[in-house]
């Protein structure tokens, strides 16, 4: 199955609870050391080195949880509610909005995340999500 934002992201090792492990395709410049998410064909957001400066890094998909809401109306064609969003850091200093997979009772703020492949339908073809899910270690 192909993936919906191949850019953010690749298969990685192993399964999860939900579905296939993901690694996220992160930016490491050669310059200043910066780690950023997601890698971009600019160059560094921090000293403005040129991209060829920039190598890919890949994130292993791990995620710390600092909060989460549920949202309950339609904010996009893409998203049918109910679901569950949050923010999470993954990587040192960099925050991402995610998008959780399940019900809001399996979360907590500070928990450790995975970041996981979910089937999902855009028009008439099946792609492969980015969604994050509860570390086994988490429980």
């Amino acid at each position: 199955m192909k993936l919906e934002k191949p850019d953010l992201c690749a298969p990685g090792a192993g399964h999860g609870t939900h579905g296939p492990r993901l690694v996220l395709k992160a930016g490491l410049c050669a310059a200043c050391g910066q780690v950023h998410f997601p890698k971009t064909e600019f160059g560094c957001p921090r000293c403005g080195a040129a991209p060829d400066r920039v190598a890919l890094h890949a994130l292993d998909g791990a995620a710390r949880l600092l909060a989460f809401a549920t949202i309950h109306t339609r904010l996009s064609p893409l998203i049918t509610p109910p679901c569950v969003v949050g923010e999470a850091e993954v990587a040192p200093g960099i925050v991402e909005e995610v998008m959780l997979v399940g019900d809001e009772m399996l979360y907590a703020d500070g928990m450790a995340l995975r970041a996981v492949g979910i089937p999902v339908a855009r028009g008439d073809r099946q792609l492969m999500a980015i969604r994050f899910e509860p570390a086994e270690d988490a429980a």
